[in-house]
């Protein structure tokens, strides 16, 4: 059922352009600092356990309802379970991000390329367009783990509830950005350990669906797959696969070599769920995955 779950919500995605626009956040950032400035005279809450306190209600209330619809009829709990996965996938299309910035840049049109490219980083800059250019396709990389690939993994594995719960280690962690302390360190910590098994099988999609030698050739050792920062590993791997792409002209400097890498690593990405949905396929035949 997961991958039904899945394949109806990746198309969905794909298809209807209107769920960005459904896909708002807002409330949980009101919501998280309500709950610090209600118990903010509890010492525990700058820990740990406060990060714990703020989600555990969020996701008590999907499974709760979860519960609920399944408890009333199976497809009502299956309808809940691919809204709930729709939801949490982005917030944005990362196909339409990219394709919004190659259309502006190989258009020539290097200011509206410079939005579109603020608009994935999530910062200003002020890079020429051969370094905004390598910037967002590194960028890309990452963020297929965040928009795509880490919702299905948890999804797959403990359904709307693990959707919501890293879709919220997400949030928290770029809220705690900027701030110190050990609530926005454990949100921090959070995000680390939630993103620590999608962003290897993200890797490992990366080098099937590109070329597993290259993206090895990347790696200082191969204890890099376990120890690296998660993050730097999906930047490294990724690079690594698209050695293959652009071999063919990897001597030019020239502007649309750096364009093309960042339409190579949409390309990568789309095979990289491919591979994924493929492996979950395999799970669902063999009996492992309900």
């Amino acid at each position: 059922m997961s991958l039904i779950s899945v394949l109806i919500s990746l198309a969905i995605e794909s298809y209807w352009n209107k769920l960005d626009a459904l896909r708002q956040y807002d409330w949980f950032e009101s919501y998280s600092n309500w709950m610090n400035e209600k118990f903010s005279q509890i010492v525990f809450m700058e820990s740990t356990i406060g990060v714990i306190l703020v989600i555990a209600p969020v996701c008590a209330a999907v499974w709760l309802l979860e519960s609920m619809f399944g408890g009333v009829l199976w497809l009502f709990g299956f309808a809940f379970g691919i809204a709930v996965l729709l939801y949490c996938l982005g917030p944005r299309s990362l196909a339409t991000d990219a394709q919004a910035y190659l259309d502006a840049a190989e258009a020539g049109d290097h200011d509206l390329a410079k939005q579109h490219a603020e608009s994935i980083l999530g910062y200003e800059t002020e890079e020429q367009e051969k370094k905004l250019a390598d910037t967002v396709k590194k960028e890309l990389l990452v963020q297929a783990n965040d928009r795509l690939i880490g919702i299905l993994f948890w999804f797959v594995l403990l359904g709307p509830v693990g959707a919501v719960l890293y879709r919220l280690s997400i949030l928290l962690k770029q809220q705690t950005t900027f701030e110190a302390g050990e609530f926005a360190e454990a949100s921090r910590n959070l995000y680390w350990i939630m993103n620590w098994l999608p962003a290897r099988l993200c890797v490992v999609g990366y080098a099937l669906a590109g070329n597993f030698i290259d993206t090895m050739s990347y790696w200082n050792s191969l204890s890099d797959f376990w120890l690296k920062d998660s993050e730097e590993l999906l930047v490294t791997s990724g690079c690594g696969s698209l050695r293959q792409d652009l071999r063919a002209d990897i001597q030019s400097n020239t502007e649309e070599f750096f364009i093309n890498g960042v339409a190579h690593a949409i390309s990568l990405i789309k095979r990289a769920v491919v591979v994924f949905l493929a492996i979950l396929a395999l799970m669902t035949l063999t009996g492992w995955v309900l």
